[in-house]
């Protein structure tokens, strides 16, 4: 079956580590669409940007969220004559096996299966206990690769989130509505999860991802907001609500700032208020 496949990359304040990650997977796609969320860009990382010709630059000179962006993204697709889009972050790059692999095992699942809504990979360490692929209901946006027509139908991400949640909310949301999202667990990605650093207490490891005082606003009020509308997460998310608090009161630094930024989550959430943070330091 022959499908038409674009890329999006988003970029907030990227480094010059992008275009090494672009290379990664640009030879897999008929376009990319780098649409750039930063202020002001860099001039010096943009330019070569400009001068690929599978490359359709989009910048807003604001943080418009990633949610915007991903929309942004699908309707540009299906407007220019795409069927499918994979979508990465920045930070996140292929081997060209990897890549080369994926996109031939989607091109053999579209032929055949018609209620698949997204595909996705494995980007942590091996697990020799899964399938080759898998029907899963969760999964993050980088690596994946959408069915325009179905992600556009299903109402595409929802932008109150701006960030975080995001990819969580949309699968659950697939599931809801009976749409199947597929990992390939033989096929990797390099995915970078922030400043991440790991503890022991007695029989316990745990990861503390170490966002900055905003992220952690967006984490804790989104997590509210997608518990909200799908009750069936209560208890997983004030389970790991509960956790994420106690990581922060205890490991990390500038806890207080953190906390701060922590209680207007909740105040916003409280209130109904979503969307971009608008929180004066």
């Amino acid at each position: 079956m022959n499908v038409k496949l674009a890329g999006v990359v988003i970029l907030y304040h990227p480094d010059t580590d992008v275009w090494h990650n672009i290379q990664s997977y640009i030879s897999s796609v008929e376009k990319l669409y780098v649409i750039d969320n930063t202020e002001q860009p860099d001039l010096s990382i943009v330019k070569p940007l400009k001068e690929d010709s599978k490359i359709e630059y989009i910048t807003f000179y604001e943080n418009r969220g990633i949610a915007y962006a991903l929309n942004y993204a699908l309707t540009k697709a299906q407007s220019d004559g795409y069927s499918l889009l994979l979508t990465m972050d920045q930070d996140s790059s292929f081997t060209q096996n990897n890549i080369s692999a994926y996109i031939k095992r989607i091109r053999e699942s579209e032929s055949t299966i018609n209620t698949i809504i997204s595909y996705a990979i494995n980007y942590g360490p091996l697990d020799k206990s899964k399938l080759e692929n898998q029907i899963i209901t969760y999964y993050i946006t980088s690596g994946s690769v959408l069915n325009v027509d179905k992600a556009i139908a299903l109402g595409m991400f929802d932008e109150n989130l701006f960030i975080d949640q995001v990819d969580s909310e949309f699968a659950y949301r697939a599931r809801v509505k009976k749409q199947k999202i597929i990992t390939f667990f033989d096929i990797y990605m390099h995915h970078q999860l922030g400043n991440t650093k790991w503890y022991h207490v007695g029989a316990y490891q745990f990861a503390v991802l170490n966002h900055s005082p905003v992220r952690k606003y967006y984490i804790f009020r989104n997590l509210i907001y997608v518990m909200r509308k799908y009750p069936f997460l209560q208890h997983a998310y004030c389970k790991y609500i509960i956790k994420e608090f106690i990581k922060v009161l205890f490991f990390e630094k500038d806890k207080w700032k953190k906390l701060k930024y922590i209680f207007f989550a909740f105040h916003d959430a409280h209130n109904g208020k979503y969307g971009k943070c608008t929180i004066n330091n």
